[in-house]
């Protein structure tokens, strides 16, 4: 069994017999597998701890259950991925495709998602704690009941040209409403205290400039946008006998 890339040069080769025992061969013997083109491969519950799959081709690819605990996938293209259940914390994940990925119920934790295309994912149930989602293009993603900082997303709306980073508005399931700007994720209360004109005056001055009044508008778009969106029904009580 070969490994190649998508310019059908060997990077790898085998005496397995099968796709999946190939790569995890592979893995053990801690190969290189940079732009190794695994499109559709069958990896459901593979071994892959700490693969280096820099830029790779893995569109298409089952890789439902698979452990991927820190592993390399910077650049990597996951596009219509099924990554059900899998692990992929602590994985290095900035600038991959993940468009239309299947991450339900995905270990994202402390993953490296800077610059990633996550459009039209479905993150269903997913563990972002602690995950860098710096300039992570979201939209139209499903991110209802993932775990983002230790509470579960109820619903959320991205926006993304309003001014120079991506804006989500969020309500989580205990029903406190957040607004991201960029990397800063607050509650409407803290944003009251700290104010959207002081928040980041490193980068953006409350000098009443362009920059400056469109991240405030931008706000005053997304904080009415997620006093908008339905919080989540109360749970009934438990009734004792």
């Amino acid at each position: 069994m070969e490994i190649k890339n998508i310019y059908d040069a060997v990077i790898f080769t085998s005496a397995a017999l099968t796709i999946k025992d190939a790569i995890i061969e592979a893995v053990n013997a801690k190969t290189n597998l940079y732009g190794a083109n695994l499109r559709d491969a069958n990896l459901r519950d593979a071994d892959l701890y700490g693969a280096d799959l820099r830029d790779a081709y893995l569109n298409g690819a089952n890789l439902r259950g698979a452990d991927l605990y820190g592993a390399n996938l910077r650049g990597a293209d996951l596009y219509g991925a099924n990554l059900r259940g899998a692990d992929l914390s602590g994985a290095d994940l900035s600038g991959a495709d993940l468009s239309g990925a299947d991450l339900y119920d995905a270990n994202l934790r402390d993953a490296d998602l800077r610059d990633a295309y996550l459009n039209g994912a479905n993150l269903y149930g997913a563990n972002l704690s602690g995950a860098n989602l710096r300039g992570a293009d979201l939209y139209d993603a499903n991110l209802r009941d993932a775990d983002l900082r230790g509470k579960k997303i109820h619903a959320l709306r991205v926006f993304t040209g309003l001014y120079d980073y991506e804006v989500w508005s969020v309500v989580f399931e205990d029903g406190s409403r957040h607004v991201k700007m960029g990397c800063l994720l607050y509650s409407l209360e803290k944003w009251d205290k700290i104010t959207i004109r002081k928040s980041n005056l490193s980068e953006f001055p409350d000098d009443g400039s362009d920059k400056c009044e469109d991240r405030v508008a931008a706000f005053e778009f997304a904080k009415a946008a997620v006093l908008r969106m339905k919080a989540p029904n109360p749970k009934p009580e438990s009734v004792t006998a």
